[in-house]
């Protein structure tokens, strides 16, 4: 039932991405939308085919399945997000620093505030966890 779930969040993206992309050609919207739109489709029609796939073939349900529950895999994606933070905030922190000796103020602050917002993020992130265990 779970996963019967997955596929109707799949259809909907599929057809949020059809209406983006009509109004967009219809110059309702402008062609950021087209763009948006156009992700949207081609990412669910993908997400369908591994849906349709997983329901037909046995070996790659089983494939699918130990990826999901190894610890293995868990502990690797863990660590990867927290490299991702890790680079996140260096990169900011260049670009900010960068963008203020190049006088490019609205990337400073565009830099700044997304460094900010992730080290709040953190911080919360960190308090909850902390009580939880």
């Amino acid at each position: 039932m779970k996963y019967d779930k997955k596929i109707y969040w799949s259809i909907a993206w599929f057809v949020i991405g059809t209406i983006l992309l009509t109004l967009s050609f219809g110059g309702i919207l402008d062609t950021f939308w087209n763009g948006m739109g156009s992700g949207l489709v081609a990412v669910s029609v993908i997400q369908l085919i591994r849906h349709m796939r997983y329901r037909s073939d046995d070996e790659y349900r089983e494939k699918v399945d130990v990826e999901m529950n190894d610890e293995r895999n868990k502990y690797i994606s863990t660590k990867a997000w927290a490299w991702a933070g890790y680079l996140f905030v260096f990169v900011m922190a260049i670009g900010t620093i960068v963008s203020k000796m190049l006088g490019y103020d609205e990337i400073t602050t565009v830099t700044s505030c997304s460094l900010s917002l992730l080290v709040l993020l953190y911080w919360v992130s960190y308090m909850i966890l902390r009580r939880k265990y």
